[in-house]
């Protein structure tokens, strides 16, 4: 039996390597076919991928607002789209109301920016200032322009404020120095005395090296803060250093009784979350501590919370009470 098996069905090492041959071509022709067919399939993927990218940022592009040509009754000529009636009047854009923007013809967006710069404590000081807001066009400002009524700044309480408008370069004897929005002798400068908790950006704006930038930081913090507790945290504003603190001394103080307290026993999760010396798991661990172990008895409980240092306490500690102020 073997040797009739090995008579007609034993190969040569020839045949054999035939054989092996075949195999492969073989492989080669069932494999290729498969290989090629996977890779359209993935550049087919990306290509899908790339055009629904393609169709989203023409979507995007689509509703972005760009300024519509109108003619002077406020039609869009562009588009021939009809706009609601614009109403002229006279207006300081200063604190101008949002709907009044609207009655004189300003869309969404450019009502937007121009409360932005509002709140950022910018103000317009003559006509011009509101065409460099930058979604208000040429076409715009043409057509406002007539109607811009800039009313003169409330005076600054003197007893506070030194006379600051006072024409310093015509004192004898002072040296003059720019120091905010108007010009402020040395003498004068060193008279001043702010209250940090109570100051507008424009106020602080007459302080020695504060400009409308470090201005603006200084009430945001102030706010986000609920308030200084402490003219020292002045250094915690962005871009503060001792030099410039050091500057200021003697000419701000802070009124304590106008910082704005968190209620431990009353106040929620975001409440705490809000304050920025609070962290998220900070919050959620003193509420969760009021919830397992009752009403705090005094601040000083916070201690007990394990993730709580005395280093936080003691900046978060004047920013909490007990009770509801």
């Amino acid at each position: 039996m073997q040797k009739w098996f090995a008579t007609y069905f034993g190969f040569s090492r020839r045949e054999l390597n035939g054989v092996c041959a075949l195999a492969l071509a073989l492989l080669l022709l069932w494999g290729i076919p498969r290989l090629l067919s996977l890779r359209g399939e993935e550049t087919a993927g990306n290509l899908s991928a790339q055009v629904a990218e393609i169709d989203r940022f023409l979507e995007t592009a689509g509703n972005r607002e760009l300024p519509a040509k109108r003619n002077e009754y406020g039609a869009d000529v562009e588009h021939n789209m009809p706009v609601p009636e614009v109403i002229y009047f006279t207006f300081d854009p200063n604190g101008l109301p949002v709907v009044d923007w609207k009655r004189l013809g300003l869309s969404e967006r450019q009502v937007r920016m121009i409360k932005n710069y509002e709140a950022k404590g910018g103000r317009f000081r003559k006509k011009e200032d509101l065409a460099k807001i930058y979604a208000i066009n040429d076409a715009d400002y043409a057509r406002l322009e007539p109607y811009i009524e800039i009313k003169a700044a409330k005076p600054l309480p003197q007893d506070n404020l030194a006379a600051r408008h006072v024409a310093a370069a015509g004192e004898t004897g002072s040296e003059v120095r720019r120091v905010g929005p108007s010009t402020v002798s040395m003498k004068q400068s060193a008279a001043l005395h702010i209250d940090l908790n109570d100051a507008d950006s424009l106020e602080l704006q007459y302080l020695p090296g504060i400009g409308p930038a470090f201005a603006s930081r200084i009430v945001r913090f102030r706010d986000l803060l609920g308030g200084f507790h402490d003219v020292s945290q002045l250094m915690e504003v962005y871009g503060f250093d001792s030099v410039r603190f050091a500057g200021l001394e003697g000419q701000v103080y802070v009124d304590t009784t106008k910082v704005q307290r968190i209620a431990l026993n009353t106040a929620d999760y975001q409440r705490f979350r809000d304050h920025p010396f609070i962290s998220h798991k900070l919050a959620n661990a003193i509420v969760q501590y009021r919830k397992q172990h009752g009403q705090y008895r005094a601040i000083s409980d916070l201690l007990r919370i394990a993730i709580m240092d005395e280093q936080i306490f003691r900046k978060i500690a004047p920013y909490l009470t007990l009770v509801d102020d």
